[in-house]
């Protein structure tokens, strides 16, 4: 049995309504929940029919073993917030629209890179989301895509820039790779990762890679509620599961009422939300949504912050979602993307007699 509710879920549920309407948007702000949603006049996606905003969740489940290049799973010197859009200003790119293809896995790869690279002093270019559609036969373009599959594909083989291959998906078109640059006529040069890129399997390694970086790919939950984000710190209301969505987290922050959110980059354009940015409470928080409950990836090279000394105390080792009990250890073993939620019910919490699925990392993506 696959629930959606804590992990991104390769199903769409059908919705009996338009998940842009008056009632949600109603009820939302009359909660005073920490965030406002938009009237549907207002909403830049108020025009998108059902399938066409189902369609826009291109983020799949994927299980993967990765430990290469793994950043460790506690790490101090973190502040309390931290923006690396002002921190890393002069490697800001405009919030681009991934218009009516599920590339969101794509563009949130693509992106991050382009970000990385940047930081790095190894590239400025803005990168091609358009070379991953186009030419990651491991993924299925406008209809999907894992973030192992658009990071494995970007160790093997680099991005062209934008420049070079120019987004021409924006209806659901899928143009055949090309071994020469379709936009600018120049020549087809790659960018990629001096190193292997990172499974960051924490917060703490997210919040570490954003800070040498600038920039993460996760995934999360998109419910109805969602689609009416305007501002503030979203957290999952009402509304059913549309899909999995890949973005990328430039920082965090903490609110006095909602505590600590996410800053995150979406690839609905600009008139999205705040800017084409919106902050998210974390997944112990809502393990709806439960954004970046899996890790995320980015190209990370250089000096991260100190390990603590002592070590922290090991977390509490628990099941974390309501729907753990329908699952024994076959159920575990079959559905991977269940540990990280139901540890205790997967018997992963004893190093030494778990069974051997817990020592392979399952990524919710």
């Amino acid at each position: 049995m696959m629930h959606t509710r804590g992990v991104l879920s390769l199903a769409v549920l059908a919705a009996s309504e338009h998940p842009i309407r008056n009632d949600i948007v109603e009820r939302i702000n009359s909660r005073n929940g920490g965030w406002t949603a938009a009237l549907p006049e207002e909403n830049p996606l108020s025009a998108l029919s059902e399938d066409e905003i189902r369609g826009m969740m291109g983020l799949l489940n994927a299980t993967v073993t990765r430990s290469s290049n793994s950043l460790g799973s506690k790490l101090h010197d973190i502040p309390t917030s931290f923006d690396g859009r002002s921190t890393f200003s002069s490697c800001q790119k405009s919030v681009r629209d991934q218009a009516n293809c599920g590339s969101c896995w794509a563009f949130g790869a693509a992106e991050t890179l382009t970000t990385n690279l940047c930081v790095l002093g190894v590239s400025s270019s803005v990168l091609s989301p358009q070379d991953l559609i186009s030419c990651d036969s491991g993924n299925h373009g406008c209809n999907g895509g894992t973030l192992p599959g658009a990071w494995d594909f970007i160790d093997s083989n680099g991005l062209v820039s934008d420049s070079c291959m120019p987004y021409a998906s924006a209806e659901g078109e899928e143009p055949a790779c090309s071994p020469v640059c379709t936009g600018d006529g120049g020549e087809m040069t790659t960018s990629k990762c001096p190193v292997p890129s990172s499974f960051l399997t924490s917060d703490e390694a997210i919040q570490a890679a954003v800070m040498t970086v600038g920039a993460v790919e996760v995934g999360f939950t998109v419910y109805e509620d969602f689609m009416n984000y305007k501002s503030g710190v979203y957290k999952y209301t009402e509304g059913m599961a549309l899909g999995g969505h890949a973005v990328k987290i430039v920082g965090w922050g903490q609110d006095y009422a909602a505590g600590f959110y996410w800053i995150v980059q979406n690839s609905w354009g600009s008139s999205f939300g705040e800017n084409g940015f919106f902050k998210i409470v974390n997944w112990k928080v809502d393990h709806d949504s439960a954004i970046a409950i899996g890790g995320g990836f980015a190209c990370v090279s250089g000096p991260q912050p100190s390990p603590p000394s002592p070590a922290p105390a090991p977390e509490t080792c628990e099941d974390i979602v309501s729907y753990c009990s329908d699952y024994d250890h076959t159920g575990c073993a079959a559905a991977t993307y269940v540990v990280p939620v139901c540890k205790k019910t997967c018997g992963c919490c004893d190093d030494f007699l778990a069974p051997s699925y817990c020592s392979e990392t399952a990524v919710v993506v």
